[in-house]
């Protein structure tokens, strides 16, 4: 694998303060560093490295990890500086080491290997472009082009969500693209006059894709939508029950036919673990405790959750009738202030680990935390 420039192993081990959990800390440079999204996949070679974003020497970056050896490699020479920074969606085509990326209205593919970049996509004018998550199958990656509106709308969304109610309000020309991995070009395959946003393509189903309507949780129309890639159909998934009901952050279950959410209600102090058939069917609900905020949520079925809002990642564990109250996995001690470096909790694909962010040492770094293999063990967060 080449590389632009090697460091050496930032990785260190401690025992959680709380619950003595194992924690692997992946990165220490003085600058932040990060995973992605949790509903971004950055394992690739076997699930022997991940991908991250590094700030380092003044320039945003993206590097790899070798697990094992806890070596950091940096596949891209973006210089510092720089009046934009790229926007590494760090998931990985399950076909070939590649993964892709947005830089001044281009999508690239990266070839994570050989560092060959190739530009697949320019985004049209009067659109800025966000994202780039791959199908199941490697043939298309999805990005969605939003109007323009920095003319109308000041927004910092990595900032408290700044101008989140503004561009929700303005309802933005928004396209979902189709993108040719081999051969680029786009092909629109959704528009409306909404806000659309969290692109997500099934895990396992080259014919299914996700999206949501973004916004105000309580205010948009309906949040989770889902399309039939072979026949244009688009169909909504789980609707508002209640007024004010806050559904939202979905993510694929390992299946690919299953999506994870969650639903708040704030005025009766309730809230819920939820997972649906992509097709609206299967659904199951189950309480679980009350969450003054939405809450970054992953898992890889219905049986465990985890999830990160305060000052811990959580583990939810599902007893056939509701979820136990939540128990401390670890501390991550992160502030939340800047939503890239929100902890973003992901299982590992064998369930095994917990891969997330926390800034608790004055810079965002990547950490991953061992699930004890009776989850018992762990002390019940303290309300």
């Amino acid at each position: 694998m080449k590389s632009y420039a090697t460091y050496a192993s930032e990785k260190r081990s401690f025992t959680d303060r709380v619950s003595g959990a194992e924690i692997t800390q992946l990165t220490s440079y003085l600058g932040h560093s990060w995973h992605a999204y949790f509903t971004n996949n950055g394992w690739w070679d076997g699930g022997r490295r991940l991908l991250i974003r590094s700030d380092r020497e003044n320039a945003a970056n993206l590097f790899s990890i070798e697990l094992e050896s806890g070596e950091i490699s940096r596949l891209t020479d973006f210089p510092a500086g720089a009046a934009e920074h790229p926007n590494f969606s760090n998931d990985v085509n399950p076909a070939r080491p590649e993964v892709y990326y947005t830089y001044l209205g281009g999508l690239y593919a990266l070839d994570l290997l050989t560092l060959r970049t190739r530009l697949l996509y320019t985004c049209p004018g009067g659109f800025t472009i966000h994202g780039g998550l791959v199908g199941a199958d490697g043939r298309h990656v999805y990005t969605a082009v939003t109007e323009d509106l920095s003319k109308r709308v000041y927004t910092n969304m990595g900032a408290g969500y700044i101008g989140m109610r503004e561009t929700f309000l303005a309802h933005p020309d928004c396209r979902i693209v189709q993108i040719d991995t081999e051969n680029g070009g786009g092909e629109e395959i959704w528009q409306e006059n909404t806000w659309v946003g969290h692109v997500n393509p099934s895990p396992a189903r080259p014919d299914l894709l996700s999206f949501c309507h973004e916004g105000p949780w309580q205010l948009v129309d309906h949040r989770i939508w889902v399309m039939d890639l072979k026949t244009g159909a688009v169909a909504k998934v789980r609707e508002r029950r209640a007024e004010n009901e806050m559904v939202g952050h979905e993510y694929w279950h390992l299946d690919g036919e299953h999506i994870g959410y969650q639903v708040h209600r704030r005025e009766e102090g309730k809230s819920f673990f939820g997972a649906v058939k992509y097709d609206g069917t299967e659904e199951r609900e189950a309480p679980c405790v009350p969450m003054p905020s939405p809450d970054h949520i992953h898992s890889n079925d219905f049986s465990l959750i985890a999830s990160d809002s305060g000052k811990c990642v959580k583990l939810y564990r599902n007893n056939g009738g509701g979820f136990d109250p939540a128990r401390v996995l670890c501390m991550h001690d992160g502030c939340f202030f800047f939503g890239s470096h929100h902890p973003h909790p992901r299982f590992t694909a064998d369930g095994k680990r917990i891969l997330y962010n926390s800034d608790a040492s004055g810079y965002c770094q990547v950490y991953l935390a061992q699930i004890p293999e009776d989850i018992t063990t762990l002390p019940y967060l303290e309300m």
